[in-house]
Order: structure tokens, then sequence, then C-alpha cells
């Protein structure tokens, strides 16, 4: 199976906005990676940029590879059965040419395929097993040392050390201050260009009421909060049976990673 490379992530996103410039918006990122690489997301909506919208990114953790795909295949998908008419289906769930008409028209659907452009291009080139982005900052010219965890670089709980007892570093996935660690958090949060561009889609679209990070690993839907063992003040929405039909479950993020300066969080505490 072949997955597609930066060059093409952007080119598909360029691609979709040619196709279909009356319901699209290419959104140019401000930040560039310390490789030079400026990202795309894709607006998808009739009309002004004053709606509900629900922003999905993926693309986080450089040896995810799954992500980036889906948001393309995703974005397409959805372009085109508005165009055509017809209904979208994804295995056993339909939805109605009317669904994807009113989708469209009364929401605005924000696609960041690839928050790490750098990283994904160094696994798909050099390492597959790459997580970080490239940043060398830190590295103090090792090797070893390159990168940030872009999912512990946001700003919720970015100083674990001053929130949580020391015991709590026993999980191992909490966050690092190790730059040679894979869940190394930076120096500071927002530190860098990937989650500055995430924070610069929500600063623009203030509307965003759903956000998604796509994660291909586990096969896991994650949800707040992710700082206790149950502290989400909407546990009762978390639709259980149909999730559990699509994927292994939901779980509270807790459960899994206990995640310090993660998106889900730090976005789901900005909008409370």
């Amino acid at each position: 199976m072949s997955f597609l490379n930066v060059v093409e992530i952007e080119s598909a996103l360029i691609g979709l906005a040619s196709s279909y410039p009356s319901v699209t918006q290419l959104i140019t990122l401000p930040y560039f990676t310390v490789e030079g690489r400026q990202s795309h997301a894709l607006r998808i909506g009739t009309g002004p940029c004053r709606r509900s919208a629900v922003l999905i990114i993926s693309g986080a953790h450089a040896r995810e590879w799954g992500g980036p795909d889906i948001c393309i295949n995703f974005a397409a998908d959805l372009l085109e059965a508005y165009s055509l008419g017809t209904a979208l289906i994804y295995g056993g769930t339909a939805y109605s040419a009317a669904e994807i008409k009113s989708i469209i028209e009364r929401l605005d659907v924000i696609v960041f395929p690839d928050v790490n452009p750098d990283g994904r291009n160094y696994s798909q080139n050099t390492y597959p097993m790459w997580r970080k982005n490239r940043n060398p900052a830190s590295s103090g010219g090792q090797a070893s040392k390159i990168g940030v965890d872009p999912n512990r670089n946001y700003d919720f709980l970015w100083d674990f050390n001053a929130a949580f007892a020391p015991g709590a570093q026993a999980f191992g996935t909490l966050a690092s201050s190790d730059p040679s660690s894979d869940i190394f958090h930076g120096t500071a949060a927002f530190s860098e260009a990937e989650t500055k561009n995430v924070r610069y889609l929500f600063d623009q679209f203030p509307q965003i009421s759903w956000f998604m990070d796509i994660h291909s690993f586990g096969g896991d839907i994650l949800h707040s909060w992710g700082d206790d063992t149950n502290l989400s003040f909407r546990a009762g929405e978390v639709p259980t049976p149909l999730l559990v039909r699509a994927t292994t479950g939901p779980i509270a993020a807790f459960s899994l990673i206990r995640p310090r300066g993660r998106s889900v969080p730090t976005l789901l505490s900005s909008t409370r």
C-alpha cells in the first residue's frame, strides 16, 4: 500500500480548491516549519465563514501515515458527493444527498491533513519510525535529540512537572523534558510551527464547535478530559454504542496516555 507524500498532500489540497472553487477556500497557514515548508488547510462550505464549524487535523505524529490520506480522501468524497448530488457511503453507513447538502450549506468543514510535514518526509524517506517534528533547537548537535512531539506542545498543562506529582511519570507517557524522548514537549507551549498553525485555525475560525485529531494507531477514539480519570463534563454525549461498532471503543484520553499539552484537552479547554 502506498501513502501520499508531503508534496502530494499539498497538491491534493490545491487541486480540490481548484476543482471546487465555489465551495472551498484554500487556507495558507502562516508558520513555516524548520525545514521551510508552508502548510495549507481547506475549508469546505458555502457562503461566508461565520457559521458553526468542524476542524479535522491529522499527521501530528510523523510515522502515522494513514491520517493525512484519510483526511484528503474524506474531503474529496464530500466534495464529489455534494457536486453530483449523490449519497456518501462508508461501509454500512450511508449519508443521503440531502444530508451532504445540509453539511456543506450549513457548516464549515476545515481539514488540515498534514500537521507535521517535516516529520512525515523524514519518516517516509529516512527512518519510518520517526514520530516528532525535525526541530534541532534542543538537540545540541545530536541527531538522537532532534525534534519535538507536536502532540505534547499545546498549552493544556504543558508544564507537567508543576501540575503532577513525580510519581505520575512512572506511566511513561505523560510528557518529557528530555529532547531524546519521543514525547519531548519542547521549550515552551506552542513553541513549534506545527502547533502554532493549529492554533491559528482556531483563532481565525472561533466558531469551531467540533474538533477531531486523527491518529492511525490503536484503533481507539480518545475524548477529553485527559488529565484525570473521569472529568468529561459531557460524558453522556459520547455515543458509545456507535463508536464501539466503528472502533475498539471510546476511552478517555487519561486511560491511554495521560497526555499533557495535547490537542484535544487544550482546544476543548479554550472553548468551555
